[in-house]
Formats: C-alpha cells, structure tokens, sequence
C-alpha cells in the first residue's frame, strides 16, 4: 500500500483523539469516582489533574510511537498509570497502593495492553481481540461501580451479594451487551476502512501514473495546480535509434518487455533529479524540468543507464534539451483528461532529438545559457517545420 505523501493530521489532533477513544477511559472514570467519594473542594485539589495528565501523557507517547517501525504497544498502556503512579507516591507516598481504584487502574491498563499486543502479532484473530477489547473496556465502569457500592456500604466485595440484586444484573448484562455490539461495530468498521485505505492506494498509485506524484501531491493540496498556465520549463526527449526497424522483427510482446525495461533503466539513472512529469510514448521519453540545469542532468543520466541494455540488442538512443515557455495543465474534453505540455519549446525539444547521434545529449543555446553551460563548438540543425535553423550544441556523450 502507498503510505506516503498524503497530508498528515497533526500530532496534537492525533493524541487527543486518542486520548478521547482510548487512554482517556480510565483515568476519566477514576476522575468521576473520586469526585464522587472525595470531600468537597475535589478539583482544587491536584489529583484530577494528575489523571489527565497521566492519560494525555500516554496517548501522545502512543502517537508518538505509532510512526515507528516496532511500537511496544504494551509499554504505552502501561504509561498512564505509570506517570499517575509516580506523581501520586511522591504526594501521598506508599498508602497510594491500598486504594483499590489505583489498582484497578493497573489491572485495566495491563488488560489493553495485553489485548492489543495480541492484535499485533495475531493478526489472524484480529476481530475476536477487538470485540475482547471493547468488551474490557465497557467493564471500565461496571467494575469501578461494583467497588464503589461496596465502599459506601462498608462490606467487602461479594459476587453473590452483588449479583443478588436484578438492578445490578441488568447493569451487568447491558453493559457487557454493549460492549459485544460497539466490539461488532468496530470490527465492521476497521474492515471498511482497512477496504477505503487499499482503494484509496490504489487510486493513487493510477493517478501517479496519469500526473507524477509531483504534481499530484500539489493537486491535492491546491485543485488550481491542474489549471491550464504558461510557464517556462526545461524538456528534454529521448528515444531509440533503430527501434522500427528492430520491432519488425520481434513479437509484439518482446517489444513491449523491452521498452518496460528501457523506461524503468531511464526511470532509475534520475535519482535527486526529479521530474516534474515522466511521459512515454513508444521508445520515446519525455522528462519535464523546472530549470535547466537538472535536463540536461537527466539527459545526459538517461542515455548512460539505458546504454547497456540497449546495446545488448544493437541499438541506440539520442536526446534533446530546450527550454522555454509552455502552457502546462490538465487538457482534454470531458471525456478524456491528461495532464500534458504545450508549445513550441516541446515540439523543438522533439526535434533536436531527432537530430542527435546516437548517444548524444544536444543541447539549443537557450537550454546551454540557462543550465550555465558555455559550448565549445556549435552546430545549425535543420529542423522540420522550423523556417530558422536551430543553434545547438552537444552537452553530453555516451559511449
């Protein structure tokens, strides 16, 4: 799946968000149960806000994690109750650990913890550990009830007791039904999103091949980048010398496991010199630039790393640099859009390609001047359709 390069949430939204679906529960529980058995003036006090803490802590050390290789997922839930654990002791010292809600906050926390490291390495029982999850988590309150009750009544604990009561029964038994349906419902929406993010790729991985990432990545953050514009770009041509000639003996399928092969070996020589748009048109490469420099770079990288492979077949290639202006954008009728290049900068671009020998990269003067280049020896090429023959010259050779 493509991960990349899609505008990200900010780390803030992310780690409060968590903090609302996850690492928030229990320390907001446990807020609400103190407020309720402490005297008045609880929120002057320091401990509700040490909860908090403890929670925000932990759902920004888990986003925080999230962006790594091998998250311990185990270690974060275990975070909140740590930080709160810590915090407390030094206020209240070792009593701290008497107080049942402290402990329940820790058996939950290890509980998550558990679960979700599970869901991690067992992939395969993925929906049983998410409804084992929210089930856990509507327990939350039911077990913090069940300790508070027999906290004001003074009596330990008793499940008997407890479960002698129908109110608490149907407490019991709504909560945990809950729990069983809010887990099917995540199920069911884990799986469409896991379905949205595989098609979300997908589309992408189409669009790339129509724009160049690129410009996609630009789209998506600014529609008008598609708008038709006139700007000055740096083009250069490439294609293989012989190719007709060549194609008419092979099969139609090596042809086309050939020029695969050429684009790719082209593709892999640009390295840092990205392209604003790759396009390929049978054994021609078109690469569009923003200055000069980096064309005939690219012209030059091209012919060398495409070189063997072409070799082992006999033939060839020659490229073309010309830079000028062109009306750039998305064009087409409604029923078919491409995002191209216009103008007479590519149709000369074309043509000087044309007219370079095998392995020569030639260069207009326009393109030299702009890349800083000062030829040493210039020649006029006779260009089709040109009334003016066309001053260039050779700026880069491969053997």
């Amino acid at each position: 799946m493509t991960t990349a390069r899609f505008p990200a949430q900010p780390f803030a939204a992310r780690a409060m968000r968590n903090f609302l679906v996850h690492s928030g529960h229990i320390p907001l529980v446990l807020l609400i149960l103190e407020a309720l058995l402490a005297r008045p003036g609880y929120f002057l006090r320091v401990d509700p806000y040490l909860l908090l803490l403890a929670g925000l802590v932990q759902a920004g050390v888990a986003e925080w994690q999230a962006g790594r290789s091998a998250p311990s997922v185990l270690l974060s839930n275990l975070l909140g109750p740590t930080v709160y654990t810590v915090l407390e002791v030094a206020l209240e010292g070792g009593d701290f650990f008497l107080q049942w809600h402290h402990q329940a906050y820790w058996g939950f926390a290890l509980g998550f913890g558990v679960i979700q490291s599970m869901q991690v390495r067992l992939p395969r029982w993925d929906a049983a550990l998410v409804l084992a999850e929210s089930v856990l988590r509507s327990a939350i309150p039911l077990v913090l009830y069940a300790m508070f009750e027999a906290r004001s009544k003074g009596a330990a604990l008793s499940v008997e007791v407890f479960f002698g009561d129908h109110a608490h029964s149907f407490l019991v038994i709504v909560l945990l039904l809950l729990g069983v349906l809010l887990g099917f419902a995540e199920v069911s929406l884990r799986r469409s999103l896991a379905r949205v993010h595989a098609l979300t790729a997908q589309l992408r991985q189409y669009s790339e091949w129509a724009l160049g990432s690129g410009i996609l990545d630009k789209a998506i953050d600014d529609a008008k980048t598609l708008s038709l514009k006139r700007v000055n770009r740096a083009i250069v041509f490439m294609d293989i010398r012989g190719f007709t000639a060549w194609s008419e003996q092979q099969t139609p399928e090596a042809v086309v496991s050939m020029l695969n092969d050429f684009y790719a070996a082209a593709e892999a020589t640009l390295g840092t010199v990205s392209p604003i748009k790759l396009k390929y048109t049978a054994d021609e490469v078109m690469a569009v630039f923003a200055d000069a420099q980096s064309a005939v770079r690219a012209g030059t990288q091209m012919l060398d790393g495409t070189r063997t492979m072409l070799s082992s077949m006999g033939l060839k290639a020659g490229a073309g640099v010309h830079v000028g202006p062109v009306v750039e954008g998305v064009l087409g009728a409604q029923g078919a859009k491409a995002y191209d290049f216009i103008g007479d900068t590519v149709n000369t671009a074309q043509r000087l390609c044309d007219a370079a020998a095998p392995g020569e990269v030639l260069a207009s003067v326009e393109a030299c001047a702009a890349a800083g280049i000062v030829p040493k020896q210039t020649r006029d090429v006779v260009a089709k359709g040109k009334r003016e023959p066309l001053r260039a010259a050779v700026v880069g050779v491969s053997a």
